[in-house]
């Protein structure tokens, strides 16, 4: 079977985009690991499957896995969605499994998305504990490391460091992510404070592993440092390959703008072994 696809990117986050018509579901759980293979398939962070009618952007991990929302995935939709002529406006809203978030394509080219507000208070994502926002945590090699966790499209857990590049993220990362207090495993983000206007941030992603950007952890780390009184309300985020403007407005509403670019498209032999 010959699979049309698009590959795009935003800050380095990349995604396959498909439309759903072009197959049966039932073949998404094979499909998404082999496509997303780094080696012997195209490659990529996520899988986004474009639904119509209403416009709904359903994402998976690249290990198949269904997460709500992506931040740098919605980016990539909507400007994939437009140069297909799906949409023809510059401000539409889109459906996830996070609520509807509306985006807008502003006149530098660059993606706008009211990501909505932060949650804090959803238990059902700790499997062990009441508490969880501010817990200290103590890694197997000792390091101790203060975590705060929230619902930001998706679970996201914060951890401030000193110095990105002075720390593994991998190890402390997956060790963070698949540890048994979280139901559902959480997104690990790494938060430098550079100074109340600029972060740094690097994420370790559930079903995913280190990955160059991800936009709804940007969006929880600007958050809950600005809850902290570390940042202003309008912040820059560094990432490796690219920056995202993170922007809390007075209502507590949260703006992500960022760049999406595409970057591939083709055809995938998917073969059922």
């Amino acid at each position: 079977m010959k699979i049309a696809f698009s590959k795009y990117h935003g800050c380095g986050n990349d995604f396959i985009i498909v439309n759903e018509a072009q197959f049966p579901i039932s073949i998404l759980s094979e499909l998404i690991p082999k496509i997303c293979d780094r080696h012997t398939g195209v490659g990529a962070d996520g899988f986004i499957l474009v639904k119509t009618d209403p416009l709904e952007m359903i994402y998976y991990n690249q290990d198949g896995s269904r997460a709500p929302m992506c931040g740098n995935g919605i980016r990539c939709f909507s400007k994939y969605c437009m140069d297909q002529g799906i949409v023809h406006r510059n401000s539409f809203p889109v459906k996830t499994l996070a609520g509807i978030k509306v985006v807008r394509k502003r006149e530098d080219s660059l993606f706008e998305v009211d990501m909505g507000k932060p949650d804090r208070e959803d238990l059902s994502l700790v499997h062990t504990r009441d508490k969880i926002w501010g817990l200290s945590y103590q890694t197997n090699e000792n390091e101790v490391f203060r975590l705060y966790t929230l619902f930001h499209s998706t679970v996201h857990t914060v951890v401030f460091v000193e110095n990105l590049d002075c720390i593994d993220m991998q190890r402390i990362g997956k060790q963070i992510c698949e540890d048994r207090l979280f139901a559902q495993q959480t997104n690990v983000n790494f938060v430098q404070i550079v100074d109340r206007k600029h972060i740094r941030m690097q994420t370790y992603e559930r079903g995913c592993g280190m990955t160059l950007a991800c936009g709804t952890g940007a969006c929880a780390a600007v958050s809950c440092a600005f809850d902290l009184g570390q940042c202003e309300n309008t912040v820059r985020v560094s990432l490796p390959k690219g920056e995202l403007q993170i922007q809390i407005d007075g209502q507590d509403h949260v703006k992500m703008i960022g760049p999406a670019k595409c970057i591939a498209k083709g055809e995938y032999i998917y073969e059922n072994d």
